[in-house]
C-alpha cells in the first residue's frame, strides 16, 4: 500500500511492536507517559478522584495521540512516541481517515471502582493475541467485548494497529457502509464470530466490486471524505441525534441550568445542514452565522406573552392617508417556512432572485391598451402619478393617493423580482423578472416611472383565479401576490416551456427554527392549528400530508419537509408551564447531562463537589458511562437530571483568561443552591449548607 495517504501504517505497525514489550512493565511505560508527554494532553487519565492510573493498557496508550486534537498535536505527541520506543518509521505527516476516540471516553476501561482485577490485563492479551496468534483471538475478544466501557471503540483500538484486517466500527464508517453501500452494522460490539462475519462479508463485497474500496484504510478514509474530510471523535452522542433529528423532525433539548443545551445547538445545526467544516468552536459558530444570514436558521425565545400572531400570521395596523388599514403579516414560523419552499434557480441567466417577491402590476388598466403594448415590447412596466415628480420624498402631497403603490415600487420591489402583468382581475398575460431599479423617464408622455423587466413570457392568457386561493385581482396597481409562490411561478412557465427540471429544482435543504425556552410559552396556543402538521408524515410530499386554511390571510398553508425545529427546555424551572402530550408527541426528547470537561479553566473539584449533593453515582456518571442516580441528599420527587448543575457553571475562566472563580461561586453556583433549598429540591439541608458554607470560605477556589 504505498499511497500517501496510507504512510501512518508503517508507524502504527512499529509502534505496535514496541509496545508490547511492556506488557509486563507497565510501571515505567506509565512514568514515561506522566513525565515525558505533554500533561495538557493526558490530564484525562487519571482516577475518579483525580489520581494519576496505576496501569494501562496498549489501546489507551495508542489513545493519546488518537483522539479529537489537531493534527499538529498529534504529529507532537507521536514524536515522542518515536523517540522513546526508538522507532525508526517516519512520523506521520497527516492523520486524515483515521478514526479516533471520543474525548470524553479516551480509554478502554473504567475507573478503579468499575473496572474487575483482570479488565487491563485482558486488554493486553488481546493485543497480544492480534499481533502474534490472531487465529487464538476469539476467546479473550468474547471476554474483553463484556468489560466496563469497551463497545465498538476495541475495533479501532485493533485496527490501529493491524489496519489491514481489521475493521473499525466507528460511527463513520457505519453512517458511510450504510449510505454508500446500503450495510448496516449495529452500533453495539458483536461477539467475535459476528464481527469477523461483517469482516468477511466487506472483504468478500471490495473482492466483487459491489463495495468500490479495496482495502479498510481506503474505506475509512473515504468515510473520512464522505463525513466532510474531518475528525468527528467518533462522537457517536451528536451523530445519534442528528440522525433522530433528521428523522423526527422535531426534538427538544432538556437538561438542568448550565448542562449545554444551548451550547449543542450551533453544533447539530451545522451537521444537519452537512457544513461542518471542522471540531474548532469558532469554525462551528462561523458556519452557524452564515446559515443565519442565508435566512436557513431562525432563533426566537418563546415567553409569556407570545402568541399565534407573533408566530403563524396575524394583523397589522398601518396609518395611510389618515386611515388606519390592517395588513397581513407574517410570523417568524410561516415566513421560514415559505422560504424553505423557494425552488432553487440553477440557471443564472433567469436572472430571478434566491427569494423573490411576486408582484402584481396592472399597465394602466385592464385589457389591451398603449401603455402595455409598449411595456411587452421594450421589455420594461410602468406606473403614473406623473404629477408629483420624479423623486418621492416625506414632503410629496399624496392629494391623487398612491402611496402605498409607490413605496412598492420604488423602494419595496428588488432586481430578482417576478412581476406578472394583470390584464384582467382574474387573467395575466405577461410574466418576467425585474432587471433594472426605479427609473423616471422623461421621455414618455405619461407613466414615466419605469423598471426594466426581463418577460419570460407575453400575451398569453392564464387564469391566476384558483392558483392565487379563489382571489381575484384587486384595482390596485402594485401589489405583492401573497398566495402566490415561486413554485408556482415555476409551474406556469414549465407549462409555457420556460424552464425546466434541469433549469429549477426543489429546494431540499432544512430550514430550522430554534426555539430557546420552549416551555416559557403557551406552546399550544402558539403553535394553534398548526400543530398537526408537524409530525413527519403530514409533511408537504409525505403519504398523510395536511393543510389548512389560515384565519387571516385565507392561505392554504402546509409545512414543508425540510423544516427542522430544534428546542431547548429548562427542566430545573418549576415555574414553568409543562408540555402536554398533543405536543410531546410531535417531538423527541432528548437529555443533556452534566459531564466533566478535559479543558483548561474547568474547575472538576468544584464540579464534584458540588455534583455530589445531586448525584450518588458521579464518578461514572459525570464521564457519561451511566444515568445519573440520586444523592441521599435529593429529594425523592426529584429526577437528578432535571436539577444537577451543569458544567458550564464550572468553567472558571473568561475568554481573556481571567478567573472568575469567586465571581461564579457567589453570583450564580451559591444563590442556585440557596434558591434549591428554598424550593425543596433538597431533603438534608444540613449537608447542602455546609457545602455552601465552604464554598464560601473558598476552601476549593483553586
Amino acid at each position: 500500500m504505498n499511497d500517501s495517504k496510507f504512510n501512518w501504517i508503517p508507524f502504527y505497525h512499529e509502534v505496535a511492536e514496541k509496545l508490547l514489550a511492556y506488557k509486563k512493565n507497565r510501571k515505567s511505560l506509565l512514568e514515561w507517559i506522566y513525565g515525558a508527554i505533554d500533561g495538557t494532553f493526558t490530564t484525562y487519565l487519571h482516577e475518579s478522584d483525580g489520581s494519576h492510573l496505576n496501569d494501562i493498557d496498549p489501546f489507551t496508550v495508542f489513545g493519546i495521540f488518537n483522539r479529537g486534537i489537531t493534527d499538529e498535536n498529534r504529529i507532537l505527541i507521536a514524536s515522542q512516541f518515536k523517540s522513546f520506543f526508538s522507532i525508526q518509521a517516519d512520523v506521520p505527516n497527516s492523520f486524515a481517515g483515521i478514526p479516533v476516540l471520543d474525548n470524553r471516553k479516551s480509554h478502554f476501561f473504567g475507573f478503579r471502582e468499575h473496572r474487575a482485577d483482570n479488565d487491563i490485563d485482558n486488554l493486553w492479551d488481546l493485543f497480544e493475541k492480534a499481533l502474534t496468534m490472531p487465529y487464538e483471538i476469539e476467546p479473550i475478544f468474547n471476554t474483553v467485548r463484556k468489560q466496563f466501557i469497551v463497545n465498538v471503540n476495541i475495533t479501532m483500538g485493533l485496527y490501529w494497529i493491524l489496519p489491514e484486517s481489521f475493521i473499525a466500527l466507528d460511527s463513520r464508517n457505519r453512517n458511510y457502509l450504510l449510505r454508500k453501500y446500503g450495510v448496516s452494522i449495529k452500533a453495539k460490539l458483536p461477539e467475535y464470530k459476528q464481527y469477523t462475519a461483517i469482516v468477511q462479508d466487506i472483504l468478500a463485497r471490495m473482492k466483487n466490486g459491489s463495495i468500490q474500496e479495496k482495502n479498510f484504510p481506503e474505506l475509512s478514509y473515504n468515510a473520512w471524505l464522505d463525513s466532510g474530510g474531518i475528525d468527528t471523535e467518533n462522537d457517536d452522542w451528536r451523530n445519534t441525534i442528528t440522525e433522530l433529528w433528521r428523522f423526527k423532525k422535531n426534538i427538544i433539548l432538556q437538561g438542568a441550568p448550565g448542562s449545554g443545551k444551548t451550547y449543542e445547538v450551533a453544533e447539530l445545526v451545522v451537521r444537519l445542514c452537512n457544513r461542518l467544516q471542522s471540531l474548532d468552536r469558532e469554525s462551528i459558530v462561523e458556519e452557524y452565522k452564515k446559515l443565519e444570514e442565508e435566512g436557513r436558521v431562525v432563533f426566537t425565545t418563546f415567553h409569556q406573552s407570545m402568541d399565534y400572531e407573533d408566530f403563524v400570521e396575524g394583523l397589522k395596523p398601518e396609518v395611510v392617508d389618515d386611515h388606519i388599514h390592517y395588513t397581513v403579516t407574517d410570523g417568524i414560523f410561516k415566513q421560514l417556512c415559505k422560504n424553505a419552499q423557494v425552488p432553487v434557480v440553477h440557471d443564472p441567466e433567469l436572472e430571478i432572485g434566491s427569494n423573490p417577491t411576486i408582484w402584481k402590476v396592472s399597465l394602466k388598466s385592464t385589457y389591451d391598451n398603449p401603455v402595455r403594448t409598449d411595456c411587452l415590447t421594450n421589455g420594461r412596466i410602468r406606473i403614473g402619478w406623473d404629477g408629483y415628480g420624479e423623486n418621492i420624498s416625506e414632503d410629496t402631497q399624496y392629494d391623487d393617493g398612491g402611496r402605498i403603490v409607490l413605496d412598492a415600487f420604488i423602494n419595496k420591489m428588488q432586481i430578482g423580482d417576478i412581476v406578472m402583468s394583470c390584464y384582467s382581475n382574474q387573467i395575466v398575460d405577461a410574466i418576467g423578472v425585474i432587471t433594472g431599479d426605479y427609473v423616471w423617464n422623461d421621455a414618455l408622455s405619461e407613466y414615466k416611472r419605469t423598471r426594466a423587466v426581463k418577460w419570460f413570457v407575453k400575451n398569453i392568457r392564464e387564469n391566476i383565479y384558483e392558483l392565487n386561493n379563489h382571489t381575484a385581482m384587486t384595482l390596485s396597481t402594485v401589489y405583492r401576490l401573497s398566495n402566490i409562490s415561486l413554485e408556482d411561478v415555476v409551474g406556469l412557465l414549465e407549462k409555457y416551456n420556460v424552464i425546466t427540471h434541469s433549469t429549477v429544482s426543489k429546494n431540499e435543504e432544512p430550514y430550522i427554527l430554534i426555539i430557546d425556552e420552549i416551555n416559557r410559552g403557551n406552546v399550544s396556543k402558539i403553535f394553534g392549528e398548526l400543530i398537526t402538521l408537524l409530525e413527519p408524515d403530514k409533511r408537504v410530499g409525505a403519504e398523510s400530508q395536511l393543510s389548512v386554511k389560515l384565519p387571516y390571510s385565507k392561505e392554504k398553508f402546509r409545512v414543508p419537509s425540510n423544516i427542522y425545529i430544534l428546542a431547548t427546555m429548562n427542566t430545573a424551572d418549576r415555574s414553568l408551564g409543562t408540555l402536554d402530550y398533543a405536543i410531546r408527541r410531535r417531538f423527541a426528547f432528548v437529555p443533556t447531562n452534566p459531564y466533566k470537561l478535559d479543558e483548561e479553566g474547568f474547575n472538576e473539584r468544584l464540579f464534584a463537589k458540588v455534583s455530589n449533593l445531586f448525584v450518588s453515582n458521579y464518578a461514572s456518571c459525570s464521564n457519561g458511562e451511566e444515568r445519573p442516580m440520586p444523592s441521599k441528599y435529593l429529594s425523592e420527587e426529584f429526577d437528578p437530571a432535571d436539577v444537577w448543575i451543569g458544567h458550564s457553571y464550572f468553567l472558571m475562566r473568561d475568554k481573556e483568561g481571567i478567573d472568575r472563580t469567586r465571581y461564579r461561586l457567589t453570583y450564580e453556583i451559591i444563590p442556585m443552591l440557596w434558591e434549591y433549598l428554598k424550593d425543596g429540591i433538597f431533603k438534608d439541608s444540613d449537608a447542602v449548607k455546609q457545602v455552601i458554607h465552604e464554598l464560601q470560605e473558598g476552601i476549593d477556589y483553586d
